[in-house]
């Protein structure tokens, strides 16, 4: 069974009870499949939180919680043109678009990395040799 969530300000926009509720559903053996950004509904305004504040949730739980625990954000776009994920975006290119292309990727905690990493550095010792 799958579980689809509405992101409500005020209700479950906090780490501790989304996370609470996500555990629930696994417990219970349902799997937590879509957070939902709140429709545009008339009279819903006041529920609604921003994009931003959905991402840096999404965020806050890959980093806390198990990854059976982990919806995607998605956002049903208005005039019937279906969900789209709009999680936060972890990876960016930065290099050449060949087999030796490099990324930066950012952790939960906003930490960016090189990846793959550079290798280390090669030195030689007084004797010629590598040190490796």
């Amino acid at each position: 069974m799958l579980s689809q969530t509405v992101l409500l300000r005020g209700i479950n926009d906090d780490v501790q009870s989304l996370g609470e509720l996500m555990r629930a559903l696994v417990e219970c053996r349902v799997k937590p499949y879509y957070l939902h950004h709140c429709d545009l509904a008339p009279g819903t305004s006041h529920w609604r939180t921003p994009i931003e504040d959905g991402q840096a949730l999404a965020r806050a739980l890959r980093g806390r919680f198990s990854g059976l625990c982990q919806p995607t954000y998605v956002l049903d776009i208005p005039g019937g043109h279906g969900k789209s994920p709009i999680g936060p975006n972890y990876l960016e290119r930065a290099g050449k678009r060949n087999w030796s292309c490099r990324y930066v990727i950012e952790d939960f905690k906003g930490e960016r990395h090189i990846y793959p990493p550079k290798p280390p550095r090669r030195t030689r010792s007084a004797a010629g040799k590598s040190d490796d």
